[in-house]
């Protein structure tokens, strides 16, 4: 290239001509290896070899020969200053490692390091024709150098912040070269680096340490060591604290092979080992938990096809204690083989990994192995690394007891659907909307029409047409405000006869959400046409005694009203014994389902629904006691009883009861002394009461019912009660109100003011006997055209305090376990009620369906302790099987049950060997057992 060039133009001129001195120079320069360039004459001219022209990047080959400048070099400035003192002084300059900062291309500041020497070139003896400079571009070293320095303190710190410890022992005396700040930590902060491992550390040292580090300089070979307790000092003298550790003492040789340090690397696993520890010991503990709970636990190891069981598993596989494990093969042969499909498919979605579902699966273990059949509930989860399960671990639970309490509660559901079926009774649902998704088939046997008719259409359309307006009217205002219900409704069969129906609905409820009504409906046309045509004969014969004179007509009238009373209370009794058969059935299956939903053996949401079955068939129960008091079949029974719960009892009934024109208040003076009355009587007191009230108001107005303490003084009244303390109860109306003739003769038998046929004149005299015979009175006061106020005023219990309503859920202490009881009914279903409740108590049941053969049943069953019996039977009545009894098994007790009987037949029976019927199953254990507990 300097050849080509052309010299002519410049102050050198032609190659040829150029002084010896440069010619000389650029011989050696050229092709030199080093990076060399001569600055020549006054210009500065730049003359370099090939070598420095890799230095100069894109500038090269403008700068070859042309004066320096900052074009050839960014550093120009600076290596002027250079050039230019060796021109003057003609010294030669030397620097090593001098460093420069120039723009780099984009202008950004960079640091170059170069090692550079300057000499001059010289013309003759005293001018200077140049400066050669020799260049050695060292930032790469220089950066290299720096690098390394900052790793080296980069691993410094890292070998400090280390969570594990690592030192470095230097020579067969292991002075501590290194030591970082974890080491330095576990052995309480001393000086070590630079000391005599012995020396500093002498706990480690007489522990036989030294002696494992002699052996790994000697052989070569590291040592390692995991879990290894040692006791290293604190900063405490004289203290020390044990460590768990993990470590290795590694070897480090010199270029000869021989060891000449060991380089200690570990991580402190003290926190992990007393985690261990306390695994350990969780686990022991939970292990006995889980067999204190019968749950076992089981564990499979992926990876190694192996099963393993707590001993409570190995006991439900039916395994031998001694048999820890098995594999998976083993196990399938444990499971009844039908089983086995669902299992795998299972743990196939339990292993994947995309999956990862919970193992939750129920099966059968292998006949052969127990000899029984035995459920298991196994659940599990699968532990994964990463994406791979290595193992499965969960629980096993026996649910044998369950499975077989919920396939006979499946059988009892189907009994009692047929049961509910083959009732002479409707029964149905609604939803909130008032839709109905159920029916029975009494619709058909009743009315002849199909279940599936009466979900497509409301039962509202078959009530006779005249009656359908007013209970569509009614309807909006029972689903907006949901209350129980009751009435009595003319419905039409398919065929257009008329039926009447008591219906008694009752609403359901999820929460506070209205879920819609169930409801019942009992045929009771016999009765209605029975009681419409006893009025009528009843005010036909009324009529036929109007003719003869006064004295005859009152005692004519008092006969047939007699005759009338005791034709009534022969149908309702009747009627009642029935009705209580009935019921007896309907709660005691009810009772046995509720008890299986309490051991959950049924579903929750079922359970809402039989209490509303139980609360309508219970207060079908209450009706049937108030038809028997009316009909004075019924004992007395006084009670402490909290009159203010007993009014806002009936404030339902008497809505549903009374006229919608009337409004109706209550009034009560707290706190309300309790009352010593029979509750069921007052309640029909006051229910009369309301009646009278209700006719007394044709027009509408207000019926107030008040409760107060009272203190009466001396009587003015017969009818009045004598001086002490009572409970009011008080009916006021604001209708026609009486003259004084007609109170002066409200309290006479048969004496009514109302329209032939409207009323029996009883009402009054029944609430007067009825307070008198509980120890009180009663008083009216009327204001004719203003209203009337009825007090009837009732004993206070002293000392004694209302009880509360509460449902005894206490099991009793006694068992009935191999008691042997008789069961005596002539009513197949009613028999079987109380049978299923002694059987579920542990007894052992005799039955009989009447009194002869439960008298030969005894002559071959001694073991027979006591006989549950009913009274009203064909044949043989209870009461006549019981002295036959007494006479021949003297050691026998009697417990009667009843529907309804004469006063004269229970008489001297006392209450405890006594049930009513319908009754709670509870109650009918609780009288077995303490009449049973009588024998000791």
């Amino acid at each position: 290239m300097l050849r080509e060039m052309d010299w002519s133009t410049t102050g050198l001129g032609a190659i040829e001509g150029w002084p010896a001195a440069l010619r000389d120079t650029l011989e050696v320069l050229l092709p030199s290896g080093a990076q060399i360039l001569l600055f020549w004459g006054a210009e500065h001219r730049v003359f370099y070899n090939d070598a420095y022209a890799a230095l100069l990047g894109d500038r090269h080959p403008a700068a070859l020969g042309r004066p320096a400048d900052p074009r050839w070099h960014r550093a120009w400035a600076e290596v002027s200053a250079m050039v230019g003192r060796v021109f003057d002084t003609g010294r030669t300059l030397s620097l090593t490692d001098h460093s420069f900062v120039v723009p780099d291309a984009k202008g950004a500041p960079q640091t170059l390091h170069f090692d550079l020497s300057m000499s001059a070139i010289m013309l003759d003896e005293t001018t200077i024709g140049g400066v050669l400079a020799i260049v050695s571009d060292v930032t790469e070293r220089v950066r290299t150098v720096e690098s390394a320095e900052q790793e080296r303190e980069r691993l410094r710190e890292m070998f400090d912040q280390t969570p594990g410890f690592i030192a470095v022992l230097r020579g067969p005396e292991y002075v501590i070269e290194l030591a970082n700040a974890t080491y330095r930590r576990m052995t309480g902060n001393r000086d070590l680096v630079g000391h005599r491992y012995a020396d500093v550390l002498p706990e480690i040292g007489e522990s036989g340490f030294i002696a494992r580090l002699d052996e790994v300089r000697r052989t070569g070979e590291p040592f390692r060591a995991v879990d290894m307790p040692v006791r290293l000092p604190t900063q405490r003298a004289g203290e020390t604290r044990e460590y768990w550790i993990d470590f290795i003492c590694q070897p480090i040789s010199d270029d000869d092979g021989e060891v000449s340090a060991i380089f200690i690397e570990g991580v402190d696993r003290t926190d992990r080992h007393h985690a261990r520890q306390a695994l350990a010991r969780g686990r022991a503990t939970l292990e006995q938990a889980t067999e204190a709970g019968e749950v076992a636990i089981w564990e499979y190891d992926v990876e190694t096809d192996y099963v393993i069981c707590s001993p409570r598993g190995r006991y439900l596989y039916g395994l031998p204690p001694e048999i820890e494990g098995m594999t998976s093969a083993e196990f399938d042969q444990l499971i009844e083989p039908e089983d086995l499909p669902p299992i795998r498919a299972m743990v196939a979605h339990v292993i994947d990994p995309r999956q990862r579902l919970p193992l939750d699966v129920e099966y059968r273990v292998a006949f052969h192995r127990v000899g029984e059949v035995r459920w298991l509930a196994v659940r599990g989860r699968g532990i994964f690394d990463g994406d791979r399960c290595i193992r499965i671990v969960g629980t096993i639970i026996d649910i044998t007891a369950r499975k077989l309490q919920a396939e006979a509660w499946r059988e009892s559901e189907a009994r009692f659907r047929t049961l509910a079926d083959s009732l002479p009774a409707l029964v149905w649902m609604t939803g909130p909307d008032g839709s109905i998704f159920f029916s029975s088939k009494g619709f058909e046997t009743i009315l002849g029409v199909g279940p599936e008719e009466v979900r497509e259409r409301s039962w509202i359309d078959m009530l006779r047409p005249d009656r359908r307006d007013d209970v569509w009217a009614a309807r909006e205002e029972w689903f907006a405000r949901p209350r129980a219900l009751s009435g009595e409704h003319p419905l039409l069969t398919i065929h257009g006869e008329e039926r009447w129906l008591h219906i008694e609905a009752r609403p359901r409820f999820v929460g506070d959400v209205f879920q819609g009504y169930t409801a019942c409906a009992i045929d009771v046309t016999e009765a209605h046409l029975a009681g419409e045509r006893l009025e009528a004969r009843v005010a036909e014969r009324t009529a036929e005694l109007t003719a003869q004179i006064a004295e005859r007509e009152r005692v004519e009238e008092t006969l047939h009203q007699m005759q009338r009373l005791e034709a009534i209370g022969q149908l309702t009794s009747g009627m009642a014994h029935d009705f209580n058969n009935l019921l007896t059935v309907v709660l005691g299956n009810v009772d046995a389902l509720l008890a299986a939903g309490a051991r959950g053996m049924m579903e929750q949401r079922l359970l809402p629904r039989l209490d509303h079955i139980r609360i309508a068939a219970e207060r079908g129960a209450a009706l049937t006691a108030q038809l028997l008091a009316f009909s004075r079949r019924q004992r007395l029974e006084a009670k402490v009883v909290d009159l203010d719960r007993t009014v806002a009892g009936l404030l339902d009934l008497l809505g549903s009861t009374l006229s919608s024109g009337i409004a109706i208040h209550t009034s009560v003076s707290a706190p309300v002394w309790p009352a010593l009355v029979d509750p069921t009587q007052i309640e029909l007191i006051i229910l009369n009461l309301a009646i009278n009230a209700r006719d007394a108001m044709p027009g509408g107005g207000t019926l107030t019912l008040g409760v107060d303490n009272v203190t009466r003084g001396a009587p003015t009244r017969p009818e009045e009660p004598a001086a002490g303390d009572y409970v009011r109860v008080a009916v006021s109306d604001t209708g026609t109100g009486m003259s004084e003739a007609v109170l002066a003769r409200a309290f006479e038998p048969f004496f009514t003011t109302k329209e032939v046929g409207k009323g029996s004149g009883l009402g009054l005299a029944q609430v007067f006997g009825f307070a008198k015979q509980s120890g009180g009175g009663v008083r009216i006061d009327s204001v004719l055209g203003q209203g009337t106020t009825v007090s009837v005023f009732l004993p206070r219990a002293i000392g004694a305090t209302a009880p509360t309503v509460e449902r005894n859920t206490q099991a009793p202490t006694d068992s009935l376990a191999g008691s042997t009881v008789m069961v005596l009914d002539d009513d197949d279903r009613v028999r079987q009620v109380a049978v299923e409740v002694l059987r579920e108590a542990g007894c052992r049941v005799v039955e009989a369906a009447e009194g002869h053969a439960a008298l030969e049943a005894l002559v071959h069953e001694p073991r027979v302790r006591l006989v549950v019996t009913d009274i009203a039977m064909p044949g043989m009545t209870g009461i006549d099987f019981a002295r036959v009894v007494a006479e021949r098994h003297p050691h026998v007790h009697i417990l009667f049950v009843t529907g309804h009987a004469d006063l004269s037949e229970v008489e001297g029976v006392g209450e405890h060997r006594l049930i009513r019927k319908p009754y709670p199953r509870r109650v009918l254990l609780e009288r077995v057992r303490a009449l049973l507990r009588e024998d000791g």
